[in-house]
């Protein structure tokens, strides 16, 4: 079983009776326009995708993750969205009604562990006997460093510090507070003579499935063919976004309200990593690795019963993986 945060729990008091059809939908998507990999979603308003498949989206609702995101998606007419794999999975040992649809990014990024440029810490078995910062207790960011030191074998020789966000990591990190932090682009790009890469988490740790869509069994129920067409029109954007570069990294630009020369700098190495925009498929690997994770914050004390809590039939069938009963066991 998963602990809950209250932020989740919160969300049963929204749960509505039935769900009544809208003109437009409000859509709640986790962190929409400032992670990566809710990219496809901007594609699809820029693009037309949903208009083309008779779905009316009035604005997209940009939670700040966890459990905020499925507040939202709750109380909206649309009871669908994406969140944080490790948010949905709470939602559903909670006792609500939730179900996994389809994989959102199956790749963390360019999330990297770094020091300052003087530092002697030169690699992960460096890190003994040192202090690292996340950013906050249970989050995908804790997650990454503790599987980066159990694989190193380093498990209980590194002090974990809390750091509050990105931001604060960086704070602490320049004043001597801790010895290493993670940090995402666009500052990991734009500013590489204020820390020193020791690490990429994606070399450690490849495959990650951090980001799901997901809706309610009761919705899911009433409406299959409009969950399948929320998740065709996402694959069609994550295609787009593969053979468009260009175009892709335009829309980035301007719905991340960024400068279109700086994003051309760190953005194109996104295509070049396996899954970070997932057509919808479950990958084996990438679900072990968030359910290890998972019983390393302390989240679960064993394996995700994967078979309960994902429903594939609204998947494409050339997207559809059988092998996935399986992983219970493990």
């Amino acid at each position: 079983m998963i602990r809950i945060d209250l932020g989740v729990v919160g969300v049963l008091g929204l749960v509505v009776a039935s769900w009544v059809p809208a003109a437009a939908y409000d859509l709640a998507i986790s962190q929409y326009g400032q992670v990566t990999a809710s990219l496809p979603w901007a594609v699809a308003r820029e693009k037309g995708y949903f208009t083309d498949e008779g779905v009316k989206i009035d604005q997209i609702i940009a939670g700040k993750g966890g459990g905020t995101t499925l507040r939202n998606m709750m109380a909206s007419d649309l009871p669908y969205g994406e969140v944080a794999t490790s948010a949905a999975l709470a939602a559903i040992n909670a006792g609500l009604d939730i179900v996994i649809v389809a994989t959102a990014s199956n790749h963390i990024g360019e999330i990297a562990m770094v020091v300052r440029p003087d530092s002697s810490v030169r690699d992960v078995r460096d890190l003994a006997g040192k202090s690292v910062g996340f950013t906050n207790p249970k989050s995908t960011s804790e997650m990454l460093i503790r599987l980066a030191l159990e694989r190193a074998h380093l498990a209980d020789q590194v002090r974990l510090v809390a750091t509050g966000g990105f931001g604060g990591g960086i704070a602490l990190l320049q004043s001597g507070g801790i010895d290493a932090t993670s940090i995402i682009d666009p500052i990991l790009t734009l500013k590489p003579k204020e820390f020193r890469v020791i690490f990429h988490f994606a070399d450690l740790i490849p495959h990650m499935t951090w980001l799901v869509d997901v809706t309610t069994r009761k919705f899911a129920t009433e409406q299959p063919e409009l969950v399948r067409k929320l998740i065709r029109i996402r694959r069609r954007s994550v295609q787009y976004i593969y053979r468009n570069h260009q175009d892709a990294m335009q829309i980035y630009a301007e719905v991340w309200q960024q400068e279109a020369k700086a994003v051309a700098t760190y953005f194109p190495k996104y295509f070049g990593y396996n899954g970070e925009w997932s057509e919808g498929d479950f990958e084996e690997e990438g679900l072990e690795n968030i359910s290890k994770g998972l019983r390393l914050t302390g989240e679960a004390k064993g394996p995700v019963d994967w078979a309960a809590a994902i429903d594939q039939q609204f998947l494409p069938k050339d997207l559809q993986r059988p092998h996935l009963a399986a992983l219970t066991q493990r």
